[in-house]
């Protein structure tokens, strides 16, 4: 496809056309498709001209000026020109580089810049302007109160217009109308700057370094000084007694003129309601109406205006419209309500500090509000503190995604809002302020509602949970910079966190310290299951997390027994295990509820209580689809798994995070092979960032593994604590990534995985595969002096020998078959039969 399918003419032809007129010398094409051709743009060819330049005129703009000027100047020097095309195709890369160069001769720059140069007296002098040469003669015209006009047109087979400034006319050509209007704003510009004082009434000589005119920003703070705003009350307003006029000739949208008219009168903005879907038929066609209508409220008084069309933006105008007849037919009665309410409502102020009572505090000063308010955050913080507002764009995301990064500031304090639009940033950063100013924030700035109530924890728990996810998200923003883009797509992040709560622990763990963090949301391919443990069966970051901190553990096992600095000690009790130190936790955050039971239920249905929803899926046992994402119920598949079956082309079946957490509520992270070293080990708490139902989520991991009988000696039923990240994070619809990255204390640079291989991306085993951990376990061993080594053994024997493990595993297993909640599905045997 040609650059520049606007015009008449192909660009070839037209500029040969140029050619015979004399204009230019005949271009020639050179073909540089094998030294310089790329992926998608299989062709390239350069086009070479040259063209003649007027001299002696400083006031000559060659290049700007349309080719009809060309003659009027007696001298010329010679320029070169030379334009390369891309193209899938020879015609197409010849096309291309001839539409380049017609633009070049043209002086059109592309509709995306922000800086226009102008070359001057065969290219000796160089003016940039770093503004739209556009902005400038508006600007230059609002400043001297002169008439502005574009007119366009076609000339010569291209876009032409004509700017005209007071008694002044210039005319510009391009290759489509922006560019034509742009070539005619620059030779305006130029006719402006060599203005002599008095040679036109009215009109100065341009100056391009002057600032924009602050006559609109100095009227509009000596407005905002003189309200008298009460923080107290949202709905008080600034004292205007008559209402502004309504420019509909000005060529506006009327619900733009609306929302203008009720911002300049004070008013609230207008609230828009659809009252219903009607259909008509026309010609046996049956076509659907929206119906609504919109509300202004002037002077306590509401008033009503309505509207319908075929769609709901259609119906919107139409009540808009209607709504500014409305005002403009009832303007000396509204104006009338509109000032006797500002009077009444003047008189009966109450002073803010009434006699005989105590001051009150700082923060009732600054804000009162309703705490059921539903007023967007935004809103209501322009309309306390009119803060300072900086946007941010942050460039080279990961995912190829533009994210920007709003700052508002309020004296001192500032805060930050982060999205994927400026008005999603903007929101997030408002509605953090307001949680800080106000101590709530009912607007949601999330689509999906989330089903859960602020008053269900306390603040330090909010605040805790707040904490444990930034830490995460800020380490592995920090352990993947180096990672490439294409492996640092993510759409689930999981973090493991140490707390110390006794100060004079000298394990060297922080008061809170990240552990490892993890990524992935795919299981591996079935036909490459590994016989020899070399490959991750399931990369879900929650997954990984856990096998993440085996490694940990391991580790620190190994230095326990060196006599190094370690978070665990012996345990007093037979059979005088290692556990892990008095004071300290362990806590579990994921960026999202883990798949499977604890994610199903409907997060967009209001009206509908967690109690009610999915009645029949509710605590089923769900299997995670091989090579991608989602679940199933387990309830018609088998327990067992066969490796020739899977071979055979049998879809692999692996549990869902939910039910894999469960179960480590009760069997511990610690997995079976660590059992012969240590105790249990549980999570304290599990912090959820996203897509958070506290009713789903505490059923499917803890409520499940309630009636588990006949547990093993240090073994329970753990109840961990579940809190929700009190800004949830925004649902995105993308693909999954094909990677998974994995970080341990102490273990050095991140790690980067194939999902579908269970491998890393140079198809070595991963330190996280049962092998590495089965090695790693030999080492342990060899440190150990009470424990024979295990060489020659396989790994199923090894994790059987780990009786109460078993045992607890067991139960579990049992307690879903009878409360008839399917089957646990296990992996074919033959994986686990390998030995170091």
């Amino acid at each position: 496809m040609a650059i520049v399918p606007c015009l008449q003419k192909n660009p070839i032809s037209k500029l040969q056309e140029f050619a015979q007129q004399g204009r230019i010398f005949s271009p020639k094409y050179e073909d540089l498709s094998v030294a310089e051709g790329k992926p998608g743009w299989k062709f390239v060819y350069q086009v070479y001209t040259r063209s003649k330049v007027p001299v002696n005129n400083e006031n000559c703009l060659y290049t700007q000026l349309g080719y009809d000027q060309l003659y009027r100047y007696g001298n010329y020097n010679y320029r070169d020109y030379s334009c390369k095309g891309y193209g899938s195709s020879k015609r197409e890369a010849k096309t291309n580089a001839a539409a380049k160069l017609l633009s070049e001769l043209c002086g059109v720059k592309k509709p995306n810049s922000t800086s226009y140069t102008v070359h001057e007296n065969g290219g000796e002098d160089v003016v940039e302007y770093k503004k739209n040469p556009i902005s400038i003669i508006h600007e230059y015209t609002q400043r001297n109160a002169l008439e502005l006009k574009f007119m366009e047109g076609i000339e010569h087979g291209m876009f032409s217009c004509i700017v005209k400034v007071g008694a002044l006319e210039m005319t510009g050509l391009g290759m489509n109308k922006r560019s034509a209007k742009s070539s005619a704003a620059v030779r305006m510009m130029e006719v402006l700057r060599n203005l002599k004082e008095g040679e036109h009434e009215n009109m100065k000589p341009l100056n391009i370094n002057e600032p924009p005119s602050n006559k609109n920003k100095t009227n509009r703070k000596k407005k905002n000084g003189s309200k008298t705003l009460h923080k107290g009350n949202l709905n008080d307003k600034k004292e205007i007694f008559s209402l502004p006029e309504i420019d509909v000739s000005s060529g506006k949208h009327p619900v733009s003129l609306l929302q203008e008219f009720c911002q300049k009168a004070g008013l609230d903005i207008p609230q828009y309601t659809r009252k219903g879907i009607f259909h008509t038929r026309i010609s046996r066609n049956r076509i659907q109406n929206f119906d609504l209508f919109v509300t202004v409220k002037i002077g306590g008084k509401e008033h009503f205006a309505s509207g319908c069309g075929t769609t709901i933006k259609a119906a919107k105008t139409l009540a808009a419209t209607n709504m500014l007849k409305v005002i403009e037919n009832k303007r000396a009665e509204l104006q009338e309500t509109l000032r006797i309410s500002k009077s009444a409502n003047k008189a009966v102020a109450k002073p803010t500090n009434p006699p005989n009572t105590e001051p009150q505090t700082e923060k009732s000063k600054i804000i009162e509000i309703d705490p059921k308010s539903q007023m967007n955050p935004l809103a209501l913080v322009n309309q306390l503190f009119s803060p300072e507002i900086t946007i941010e764009e942050t460039p080279n995301k990961p995912d190829h995604r533009k994210e920007f990064v709003v700052t508002l500031k309020i004296g001192e304090e500032t805060y930050k809002g982060t999205g994927n639009s400026k008005k999603k940033a903007k929101l997030i950063a408002a509605a953090a302020c307001m949680e800080e100013k106000v101590g709530h924030c009912q607007y949601n700035t999330n689509a999906m509602e989330q089903s859960w109530n602020a008053e269900d924890f306390t603040p330090a728990e909010l605040g805790f949970a707040k904490t444990v996810a930034n830490l995460v998200h800020q380490k592995y923003d920090l352990v993947s910079k180096d990672v490439q883009d294409h492996e640092q797509k993510r759409k689930v992040l999981a973090g493991i966190l140490i707390r110390s709560c006794d100060k004079a622990d000298v394990s060297g763990i922080d008061d809170l310290q990240v552990l490892v963090v993890t990524t992935g949301t795919k299981c591996i391919d079935g036909s490459k299951l590994s016989s020899n443990g070399q490959a991750l069966n399931d990369s879900h970051a929650e997954v990984l997390a856990r096998r993440a901190f085996k490694r940990f553990l391991l580790e620190q096992i190994k230095r326990f027994h060196n006599q190094e600095s370690s978070i665990l000690v012996k345990s007093q009790t037979p059979p005088f295990l290692l556990t892990v130190k008095p004071g300290l936790s362990f806590h579990l955050y994921i960026s999202t509820s883990p798949c499977g039971d604890a994610r199903i239920y409907n997060m967009a249905s209001p009206g509908e209580t967690a109690a009610t929803q999915n009645k029949q899926a509710r605590g089923v046992l769900r299997s995670k689809i091989e090579c991608g994402e989602g679940t199933i119920p387990v309830s018609n598949m088998n327990a067992v798994q066969t490796w020739d079956g899977v071979l055979a082309g049998e879809r692999l079946s692996t549990m869902s995070c939910s039910d894999k957490l469960a179960m480590w509520n009760v069997t511990g992270l610690q997995g079976a092979v660590l059992t012969h070293f240590m105790e249990p080990v549980y999570f304290d708490t599990v912090i959820i960032g996203g897509c958070f139902s506290l009713y789903h989520i505490t059923r499917a991991l803890v409520h499940r593994v309630q009636g588990c009988e006949g547990l093993p000696d240090s073994y329970s039923i753990h109840k961990p604590l579940i809190l929700p990240v009190s800004q949830q994070g925004q649902r995105i619809p993308s693909k999954s990534s094909a990677y998974s990255l994995n970080w341990i204390l102490g273990e050095g640079s991140v790690e980067v995985t194939k999902t579908n291989s269970g491998k890393c991306v140079d198809s070595s085993p991963s330190r996280l595969c049962k092998n590495a951990l089965f090695m790693k376990f030999h080492e342990v061993c060899e440190a150990v002096a009470s424990k024979k080594p295990y060489d020659g053994r396989l790994y199923l024997d090894i994790k059987k020998d780990a009786t109460s493990y078993q045992k607890s595993k067991e139960s579990v297993v049992d307690n879903f078959k009878k409360n008839q909640y399917g089957n646990w599905i296990g992996k074919p045997i033959e994986q686990d039969m390998f030995s170091i």
